[in-house]
């Protein structure tokens, strides 16, 4: 079972220490990915826990060179608040600095203000990332790439280096709802959702299956993480949407593991909620040696 943790990048315990703590000691422990949590200008009403946040690529350049073997990942890019052109330029560059490490989680976002902090449309937002997504390929697949679509047109370009990764890095669609599985079994090389408890997971997994026509699509949550906490298992989103989070002691989180890959997750993003880094790395520590007994 692939197991990412969430880098330290958002929120108040976040800094440059903390995050080359934990990025060094995921990789020392033997976790398969670090994740980024994207955000860019949202509005006061969030500014816990997004209102401090470090830049994506910058900090999944930075623990690019501090590490060697783990996958580099997103989770999620906000593609709609930015140039897929930029972003796709990006993804080559931290694909080739990080000898082909990188997994681009992309989703579609929930907050209209932030959209317009960036003066971008939050209402085409949709159609605005399916042609980005699509975009982005065609960069990837050709050094004198030609694109025509309805916000972009390419017809005398240059686009180089290209990803390491043969066509590009896989891009997994990040999203809980039945439209971000229709699009991930459209569009992706992966399906990334957040806290669904297994009942609803094993639903959306059989709807993937049917929707991606025979191609295999690995299924990998984003889920909260408490060790030994009397957090409640279930919590709701900032959309109103019912969550489950990893929580109580390490024989009941290992039966909530087991739950979710029998519901057809091939993995789990973690996002350890702990106070600080040193605290974070004590939890990683103990759910190293607890992935050991995942049958």
């Amino acid at each position: 079972m692939h197991i990412g943790i969430c880098l330290p990048n958002y929120g108040r315990a976040s800094s440059p220490e903390a995050i080359r703590e934990v990025a060094r000691a995921a990789e020392d422990l033997g976790f398969d990915s670090i994740w980024t949590t994207d955000h860019v200008l949202v509005p006061e009403a969030h500014l816990e826990p997004y209102g401090r946040i470090f830049e994506t690529w910058t900090t999944l350049a930075y623990v690019a060179a501090l590490t060697q073997r783990i996958r580099l990942g997103t989770s999620i890019l906000l593609l709609g608040l930015r140039n897929p052109v930029l972003v796709a330029k990006q993804a080559a560059t931290l694909d080739q600095l990080s000898n082909g490490r990188l997994i681009l989680g992309i989703g579609a976002g929930w907050l209209a203000r932030e959209f317009e902090n960036l003066g971008m449309s939050f209402r085409r937002r949709i159609r605005f990332i399916e042609e980005g997504i699509a975009l982005m390929r065609t960069l990837w697949a050709n050094p004198r790439p030609r694109f025509q679509g309805r916000f972009f047109r390419i017809e005398d370009a240059v686009f180089e280096p290209l990803p390491l990764q043969p066509g590009g890095p896989p891009i997994w669609i990040g999203g809980n709802t039945e439209a971000a599985v229709r699009r991930a079994a459209r569009l992706g090389d992966g399906w990334h959702p957040v806290g669904l408890d297994p009942e609803t997971l094993r639903m959306r997994v059989a709807q993937l299956r049917e929707w991606s026509h025979g191609r295999s699509i690995p299924v990998v949550c984003r889920m909260y993480i408490a060790m030994d906490s009397q957090l409640p298992p279930v919590y709701t989103s900032p959309t109103g949407e019912r969550r489950m989070r990893l929580t109580g002691s390490g024989e009941q989180i290992l039966r909530h593991l087991q739950a979710l890959r029998d519901a057809g997750a091939d993995g789990v993003i973690l996002t350890f909620e702990a106070p600080s880094a040193a605290a974070q790395i004590e939890q990683m520590q103990r759910m190293a040696e607890l992935r050991r007994h995942l049958a």
